[in-house]
């Protein structure tokens, strides 16, 4: 996915400058055990700045170099990593919050699983981790064999989980509360984009 993602972050509309309403509602139920947060996947960087301006002290990562070197210019209130491979650099116990959104999803199972693995040994006992993850039912991204059909994303792999997958997922977690979202994109009443988020205590 590294070549596609940087592809991806090459384009101007792909900046996404809003976070997730679902993310600060989940943010606001929470009270980490520390103030240290990981943005893990962090795309064009939304969610580190919110992180960043309720308190915390982010590190964020991403497998496209594009977008990382550009968030690196842009501020160094926030630590931005470059991650390209499945070995992430994070000792144990290091945060108290992990948010992972939109991320597992565009993995292979076992490489998601490996990556929920590391992601639980970072956090401290009775951390969080908030993410979501596309569901099954989704339309929008065009799967066939786990190849997207998006203009922007053409070639890319994903995965749809069902609830019992995700359930399965999150195990390891001590407390996992679920929700859902759908939606349409706009001129597209037909497509249907929808997701799991959920909040994952260790």
């Amino acid at each position: 996915m590294k070549n596609v993602w940087d592809t991806h972050y090459e384009r101007p509309k792909s900046k996404l400058n809003f976070p997730d309403e679902n993310l600060v509602r989940l943010l606001a139920k929470i009270d980490p055990p520390n103030r240290n947060a990981l943005d893990f996947g962090c795309g064009s960087g939304r969610h580190s700045y919110l992180l960043h301006h309720a308190g915390y002290t982010v590190t964020a990562c991403d497998n496209a170099k594009t977008t990382i070197d550009a968030l690196q210019k842009e501020t160094d209130k926030i630590h931005f990593l470059h991650t390209p491979s499945h070995e992430l650099p994070f000792l144990p116990d290091s945060f108290g919050l992990i948010v992972s959104w939109g991320v597992f999803h565009y993995n292979k199972r076992e490489d998601a699983k490996a990556y929920l693995q590391t992601l639980y040994n970072a956090l401290t006992n009775n951390g969080y981790l908030v993410g979501s993850i596309r569901a099954e039912g989704d339309t929008h991204l065009g799967l066939k064999a786990g190849k997207m059909n998006l203009t922007d994303l053409s070639g890319g792999y994903a995965e749809t989980y069902s609830l019992s997958e995700l359930k399965d997922f999150l195990s390891p977690f001590a407390e996992v509360s679920i929700g859902y979202s759908e939606r349409t994109p706009i001129g597209k009443l037909s497509e249907r984009i929808c997701h799991w988020f959920f909040l994952a205590k260790k």
